[in-house]
């Protein structure tokens, strides 16, 4: 039986955005100010150890932008478009994100917890060891994304849907994937809770029963 695909709200962004130049100095402002960014584009910016605490970003375009180390905690993001930008090892916990997509979008280490996603879309996305513990996901659709070794426990999932996931390692403790369809994606070696109570009423196929069944202590021959 096939997977029923989940269909999310694409982020609604003007067909005439503003360049803007000066990227950095732009969300400087912005966060100086406590300013809206709204209807822009924002390409190639590079930012290190910066401060974007509490900014508020609505109906923007980031592409190709690089922010290491940076701080978003609390931040907003509303109809914003995430093109082959990198977000490694930044803080962006307690974040709310509606009608996002991030396409080739470099997250790994990222911290995200207790962040809040609605309607977003996660293609050819590269997170692994990220930290989405807490987290609550509304309608999201997440494809060829690696996951690995990320962190998803005590999180909170209506209508999310996995397609051909890299999950390798990926601690689940406490979250439950009842009602998850697991099918084609990369389980091995999850972590989940002593009692695996984690699992129960997930859709999985038969060699990933094969390999779940090992956290059970079972043998197969």
């Amino acid at each position: 039986m096939e997977a029923k695909r989940i269909k999310t709200a694409p982020p609604v962004l003007s067909a005439s955005l503003r360049d803007v130049e000066e990227g950095l100095a732009c969300l400087q402002e912005a966060r100086r100010e406590d300013m809206l960014v709204e209807q822009c584009r924002i390409k190639g910016l590079m930012a290190e150890e910066e401060d974007f605490y509490k900014i508020n970003l609505e109906g923007v375009v980031l592409e190709n932008c690089t922010f290491l180390h940076c701080n978003f905690e609390k931040a907003s993001f509303i109809d914003v478009q995430f093109k082959n930008c990198d977000f490694s090892n930044s803080i962006l916990d307690d974040c709310y994100f509606n009608r996002c997509e991030f396409l080739c979008v470099k997250g790994v280490g990222t911290d995200f917890h207790e962040s809040l996603f609605k309607e977003t879309r996660w293609e050819e996305c590269g997170l692994s060891f990220a930290n989405f513990s807490g987290t609550r996901w509304e309608a999201a659709s997440l494809s060829a994304c690696d996951m690995q070794e990320s962190y998803l426990a005590d999180c909170r999932f209506k209508k999310v849907d996995w397609q051909a996931m890299n999950l390798k390692r990926a601690s689940f403790f406490h979250t439950s994937l009842k009602g998850m369809d697991l099918r084609g994606n990369e389980v091995e070696g999850i972590i989940v809770s002593e009692e695996k109570k984690e699992l129960i009423g997930a859709v999985i196929d038969i060699y990933q029963a094969a390999e779940l069944a090992k956290l059970m202590g079972l043998v197969i021959k």
